[in-house]
């Protein structure tokens, strides 16, 4: 079945409500549409200190929130945040064209994550990390991180010696007049709740920073959350849909800008390696014969391995026809992912999902959930020509997508229901919002964490509470603390106190880890191991369960590692700080994926009903994974490190993830354990954050009868 998606065009600002700082400064050959105007004005409102925009993708949001920098008479700073490195990189790329462009010093600008972090400490031994990073922020008057950094910085975890624990938090409204948070709706309610916590936290102090959401499909989750704190008081909405400010169809002429082209999408119920059996290979290859040298792919799936083994296959077929096939996954390095680029045909997974600016025109994508298909498609049709190897500009001709879904979302999508006509019909033309609606439709709701920011959320606020309440700080903060705990109450719906006296007690009781794992941004990372890729030049940190399951590994002592390490022209400190505990050298792709299996301690499987189903501390673990010589030693380490789990006896994580509903980004793994004489217990474990979740899931609704567990407040 293929449709057509209409071309869409951004209505353009009208001349006379464009700012004279903007005029004054706007580059010749350059017109702003309606929504960067409107913005802008928001921004600079002093009763404003909330803005979203839900421009659409490719309607240069990011450019909207960079206009008071770059036009506004005495600018401040920015401190620009988004959710992956890798946009974090496209983005600071395209701001080193733009600064220049507006009479602003590319300069101005800087990139700030863990990984820089740490080669700038590197560069100036006497400095210690918290020290800086403060350096950075103060250096440059546009940083471009991600909400991790920010969350840290706002949980106090960046301490510089001889200052109170405040100090770097109360330099953030000094230097920062706006916080942008770009792409924020991928994120999930532990981090709304962490972001909603420091911007609650920040709104006490004066001057507090105006706080920008750029996202196409905001979260009604953090508007709902934005409505109970009071911060929705002083709310804008930048919504170009509801203004009439998007044409679909023939471009409409002067005052209107083209933003995204029209594109043929043909859906298939098949994964990308089916849909290559069945004739995929020739229909890349007839495009590229067809649009040549006006032609440029990408390939995008759910899964790092499928990724893998789509480029070992697809390489030595475009090869013949001079073609350039480079892979873009969290395992690629980052020399490889720059060059995947360039390629003619990019393969990727989620790391190009969100907000990264290729330039395609042809996307094969497989989509598990609408948030997915939305994101991919998203990519095509943004742009109307590409460089090519050799520094040529080529232009795009058409454009084209194969969207593959799974076989009951193209029922849903193809077959009539109770007399009505099927959502889609072959050969239909729609506009971008109509498909939209539709596959919102079809694709199932993901599941909601409704009761985690009461159950664990609540965490994240009481680091601030108790911060607030040291000695060094309570005469100071004695009135923002009051405040601050009605604000905390109305976000999380629980006492902030009380909050701070259940972290105590689960410390008491040795399960602090539980607490680390709920305040940390995104979850901590227990299995994380660094990885030696010696055919890419790089050294990567990747997840041990899916290591073990696809690929072929030499482990490495610390010693050995860092060595690698540092002769491939990389810092070693922060493998040093022990935030990865397992090392290896990448050998490859094993020829098909292994099944790994956790293995629990007997006394985990003598737990009584209590410790089902909830999140624990478990003493340690090991595995079992076939075709790994190295794991008696692996296991040795695992066994001694205690990780945050929650286990479902009984219950296969196939079994469990169809019973509620649970999203692919809830990893789970099958257990065993010896049970003595009840003989050998199986069933799902899950680990870290996921464990968290899958906790608040099932005390509202248990599996097997078993009485719902008291939820605390």
């Amino acid at each position: 079945m293929q449709i057509t998606t209409l071309p869409v065009s951004s209505k353009l600002a009208d001349q006379a409500d464009v700012p004279p700082e903007i005029a004054a400064r706007l580059p010749d050959d350059w017109r702003l549409s309606a929504h960067q105007v409107a913005t802008y004005a928001a921004l600079r409102h002093n009763d404003i200190d909330v803005v979203f925009n839900t421009a659409m993708t490719g309607d240069g949001k990011s450019l909207a929130g960079l206009l008071p920098l770059l036009a506004a008479p005495r600018p401040t700073g920015t401190l620009a945040l988004y959710p992956t490195n890798e946009l974090i990189t496209d983005q600071f790329a395209s701001v080193a064209h733009t600064l220049p462009r507006w009479g602003r010093p590319a300069e101005w600008a800087g990139t700030l994550f863990g990984a820089r972090l740490d080669e700038l400490t590197a560069s100036v031994e006497e400095l210690s990390r918290a020290e800086t990073l403060l350096r950075e922020l103060k250096s440059r008057r546009l940083v471009l991180s991600n909400p991790d950094i920010l969350h840290a910085i706002l949980q106090f975890r960046y301490q510089q010696r001889g200052r109170t624990p405040t100090h770097i938090v109360g330099q953030l409204p000094l230097l920062f007049e706006q916080l942008t948070f770009d792409e924020f709706h991928i994120f999930e309610t532990p981090q709304v709740v962490a972001v909603l916590t420091g911007l609650l936290f920040l709104a006490t102090q004066r001057p507090a920073p105006k706080t920008l959401f750029l996202s196409a499909t905001p979260s009604r989750e953090l508007e709902e959350l934005l409505q109970r704190t009071g911060l929705s008081a002083r709310l804008k909405v930048v919504a170009p849909q509801r203004e009439g400010w998007y044409h679909h169809g023939v471009h409409p002429g002067d005052g209107w800008r083209p933003i995204l082209a029209e594109s043929a999408i043909t859906f298939a119920p098949q994964t990308a390696e089916e849909w290559l059996d069945a004739g995929g290979e020739q229909a890349i290859l007839r495009w590229f014969s067809t649009h040549r040298p006006g032609a440029r792919a990408a390939l995008i799936v759910n899964s790092v391995a499928t990724a893998l083994r789509l480029v070992e296959r697809l390489r030595p077929v475009l090869a013949r026809e001079g073609l350039a096939v480079e892979p873009n996954t969290g395992i690629t390095g980052r020399q490889v992912r720059n060059a995947s680029y360039a390629a003619d045909l990019l393969v990727g997974t989620s790391t190009v999902d969100v907000g990264v600016d290729f330039r395609i025109n042809l996307l094969i994508f497989e989509a598990h959930s609408a948030g997915t298909f939305l994101q991919r498609l998203g990519r095509l049709g943004r742009h109307t020509s590409f460089r090519d190897r050799d520094g040529h500009e080529q232009r795009f001709g058409a454009f084209a997508a194969y969207a593959l879904v799974p076989a009951f979302v193209y029922e849903r999508l193809t077959e009539p229901v109770a007399g009505q006509a099927p959502p889609l019909r072959d050969g239909a033309t729609l506009t971008r919002e109509q498909l939209a609606t539709v596959i919102e439709q079809v694709f199932p709701k993901p599941a909601s964490f409704d009761q985690y920011t009461r159950l664990w959320g609540r965490f994240v606020p009481a680091r601030v509470y108790q911060e607030l309440s040291r000695k060094e700080t309570r005469v100071a903060f004695a009135t923002v603390r009051e405040e601050l705990k009605q604000q905390y109450y109305k976000l999380t719906g629980t006492s902030v106190v009380k909050a701070c006296r259940e972290w105590e007690a689960y410390e008491q009781q040795g399960e602090g880890l539980l607490i680390a794992e709920a305040q940390a941004f995104r979850g901590g990372s227990p299995f994380d191991c660094g990885v030696i890729k010696d055919e890419e030049g790089d050294v990567v940190t990747y997840d041990l369960f899916w290591l073990l399951a696809n690929g072929r590994l030499e482990p490495l002592s610390l010693e050995a590692f860092c060595a690698a390490v540092r002769a491939l022209g990389k810092p070693d400190a922060p493998y040093r700080r022990g935030f990865q505990r397992y090392f290896f050298r990448w050998l490859g792709l094993r020829p098909q994926r292994e099944q790994v299996r956790v293995v629990l301690p007997p006394d985990v499987a003598r737990w009584g009903p209590d410790k089902h189903q909830v999140a624990v501390v478990l003493p340690g673990i090991t595995v079992d994974c076939a075709g790994h010589e190295f794991l008696l030693r692996l296991n040795q380490r695992l066994s001694d490190t205690p990780c945050v789990g929650l286990i479902v006896p009984a219950v296969e994580p196939r079994q469990l993830r169809r019973r509620r509903y649970l999203p692919p980004s809830i990893q789970l793994w099958p257990y065993r354990a010896d049970a003595g004489d009840a003989g050998e217990q199986t069933g799902s474990v899950a680990f870290g954050r996921d464990a968290l979740l899958l906790d608040s899931k099932l005390r509202s609704r248990p599996l097997g009868g078993k009485p719902e567990a008291p939820i605390i407040f």
